[in-house]
């Protein structure tokens, strides 16, 4: 369901965000994409926190409703890119560089998933280390058949987990697992930042640069 979603929001951002900018401008559409784009990939790890330990369905419609908008956002980029584009280069070689553009948005996603697999499993590593130092070595044993000392050969063969760890961690530990993409929504806030300082440098093509038919 979530997947399907995701599909329909992106799809549905590309009508509202394309259609607003018509009126409120390519540019400040754009800033609208960054500014809230921050706002809420950084609340996701809050949110994700408070879902796994409270069950008010208030956090799990926050969480939905911030990554649905981040989602219309992103088929409202795609949709928006070329006119503004033609905003600031004019539209005679428009459709060259919007191509070089998606060059370098294929290249993105290739590289992107690439980068949040590394990041969440840094996570997850970083996870089981804080609660090995939880949990009784004996206790480990029993649970794994083996002693601490060979942890990274387990975890490689992936037959620790964390969901086999909390099994025989001391009552009232926190289960780490809402935290595991927090690195990952921390650095699309920052391209983001990266990307609201670059769209607040860019200028149109100077006039002496135009070309007259």
């Amino acid at each position: 369901t979530y997947v399907v979603m995701i599909s329909a929001f992106n799809m549905v951002g590309r009508f509202i965000w394309a259609s607003a900018s018509d009126y409120i401008g390519r540019r400040n559409t754009y800033w609208i994409f960054f500014v809230l784009g921050i706002a809420l990939y950084l609340s996701v790890p809050y949110t994700a926190a408070q879902v796994s330990v409270n069950q008010s369905v208030v956090w799990l419609v926050y969480f939905y409703g911030a990554t649905m908008i981040i989602f219309t956002m992103y088929g409202g980029g795609f949709a928006t890119i070329p006119a503004y584009l033609a905003d600031i280069f004019g539209t005679r070689y428009v459709g060259g560089i919007h191509g070089r553009l998606l060059t370098a948005w294929s290249t993105a996603g290739v590289l992107g998933p690439l980068a949040i697999t590394s990041l969440r499993q840094n996570s997850v590593n970083n996870a089981i280390t804080d609660l090995m130092t939880r949990i009784d070595p004996a206790a480990f044993r029993a649970q794994f058949g083996a002693p601490v000392d060979q942890l990274q050969l387990l975890v490689e063969q992936n037959s620790v987990t964390i969901a086999r760890l909390m099994e025989i961690v001391p009552p009232g530990t926190v289960d780490p697992t809402s935290g595991l993409y927090n690195s990952t929504m921390v650095l699309m806030a920052a391209l983001l930042a990266i990307a609201l300082v670059s769209n607040a440098l860019m200028r149109p093509v100077d006039a002496k640069h135009h070309i007259v038919d």
